[in-house]
């Protein structure tokens, strides 16, 4: 079966804890400069509890789905109640569970995102099974899609070299939005990028990738156009994003949609995926980013990756609104 998008990364299951116990500080104690904290030895109430599917292969995979694009889920289970979750929640948006793989070694991927009533979170990680995919379970003979799209591997280098390879040898563009294991390896990770049809990242991102200050905007975006890749899209959180091909031979700016944020989990996937989902429908870059941008900001309206992103009658009339 040939699908429009092949989706790589994580699959998680997402705990929200919404309290209104929780309390943002500044702190110099902590590297953001910022803290959640609740009081010590305190029983905080709990005012909203949502438990939904995540991690960025599932969140791209029904985003794609939603948009009218058929994909496949690359990403590993625990042979758990939770895997189990995750799977129904997929069959029941389309995705195709062809290649999501189960792990009997460790238990379904899992986060606790805890939520202020001022939508601030602080997420605690457990990757768990995530760790477990691995390349040499995936039958390439047979996978076949129009476009792969990479998020998180964990930091499995390893793993984006043999994604590209098959890519390079089927002819299959490439969109890679890295998580933090990938960047940590600084150097390792740039040597791909030629191999990348379309590199996300945030500005913060860009700065550590370029070894530019984040306030020398103009340098990072001529450093980002040496990479390699075609197109370069960075965002900006609310001062919108910006794509940047390849040699600086165009460049193409999108402002944000203001909506009543909720909470803002998942909206780096939704961006990722809208651009992605734009280029696979015949849309401009322009339009890929607005498309991004859209649904990036619905998601942000509801508590969860995937209750918010947008499904295909809605794209004509959020491109038609100004941002």
């Amino acid at each position: 079966m040939k699908f429009d998008v092949a989706t790589f990364g994580s699959a998680f299951v997402d705990v929200y804890l919404k309290s209104k116990g929780l309390k943002r500080i500044k702190t110099s104690k902590v590297k953001t400069g910022k803290a959640l904290c609740a009081p010590h030895g305190a029983k905080i109430n709990v005012d909203e509890l949502v438990i939904a599917s995540g991690g960025g292969a599932t969140n791209n995979a029904v985003s794609f789905e939603r948009l009218g694009l058929q994909a496949a889920c690359i990403a590993c289970v625990g042979d758990d109640h939770w895997g189990l979750f995750i799977k129904k929640k997929l069959k029941s948006e389309g995705v195709s569970l062809l290649y999501l793989q189960q792990s009997d070694k460790s238990q379904t991927s899992y986060s606790n995102i805890l939520v202020s009533s001022d939508g601030s979170r602080t997420i605690l990680v457990y990757r768990g099974a995530s760790n477990d995919l691995s390349w040499y379970k995936v039958d390439w003979d047979r996978l076949s899609a129009r476009w792969f799209h990479v998020s998180s591997l964990g930091g499995d280098l390893a793993l984006l070299s043999k994604i590209l390879s098959i890519a390079r040898h089927k002819n299959i563009p490439v969109s890679v939005n890295p998580g933090s294991g990938e960047l940590k390896q600084k150097e390792s990770f740039l040597g791909y990028l030629d191999q990348v049809k379309v590199l996300f990242v945030n500005k913060h991102e860009a700065a550590n990738l370029t070894g530019v200050s984040h306030k020398n905007e103009k340098k990072i975006k001529d450093k980002l156009a040496k990479l390699g890749v075609e197109w370069v899209v960075m965002t900006k959180g609310r001062r919108g994003s910006v794509a940047i091909k390849k040699g600086r031979e165009e460049e193409c700016k999108m402002g944000i949609f203001k909506v009543e944020t909720i909470e803002e989990t998942g909206a780096g996937d939704a961006f990722g995926s809208g651009f992605v989902a734009g280029q696979l429908l015949g849309h401009s870059i322009k339009d890929s980013l607005k498309l991004g941008a859209a649904n990036a900001a619905s998601v942000t309206t509801k508590i969860g990756c995937k209750e918010g992103l947008l499904w295909a009658p809605e794209v004509a009339s959020w491109l038609k609104k100004k941002v």
